[in-house]
């Protein structure tokens, strides 16, 4: 997935990109949001060696997004399930009983939970899965009508 940001900030070969929030990436979780949630900041590796306020392309790693939009999802859901066959399973199948109710809930608190710890190990971690790709010329950025003014996080 492509995106057009503006480069925040530069620190050794990693850059800080600020792009519009684009349905695509809504939801992903990759990016930090900024305070007012129409724009988000991604950590980048810098290929092209890209400047503070330069417009550049960024390359975001398409698995990633479609990993990120599984584990966010599909996961809750799958541990929701999981949970009420294993509270049934202990009932033996007794309609009456709230354990596959309750079991499932606790499942989908705890693949919460999960998500969520796995969420900050990766946040950790700085694993750059987008690359600057290229630095755009003003042509190009006009042409594009994407371009991001960077805010001025230290107000």
């Amino acid at each position: 997935m492509k995106e057009i940001g503006c480069v925040v900030s530069v620190k050794d070969d990693a850059a800080v990109v600020a792009m519009p929030m684009s349905g695509a990436c809504e939801k992903c979780g990759m990016c930090m949001m900024s305070g007012d949630g129409r724009e988000v900041m991604l950590l980048a590796k810098n290929d092209a060696g890209a400047g503070d306020g330069d417009t550049v392309e960024i390359e975001i790693a398409a698995g990633r997004v479609v990993a990120s939009a599984f584990l966010i999802y599909m996961v809750p859901v799958i541990m929701t399930i999981i949970g009420f066959l294993v509270g049934n399973t202990f009932t033996g199948g007794a309609e009456d009983s709230p354990l596959p109710i309750v079991t499932a809930i606790v499942f989908l608190v705890v693949s919460f939970v999960a998500v969520g710890l796995y969420d900050l190990r990766l946040r950790k971690s700085e694993r750059r899965e987008a690359t600057v790709l290229r630095v755009l010329s003003e042509a190009d950025a006009a042409e594009h009508k994407r371009q991001v003014q960077p805010v001025n996080y230290a107000d």
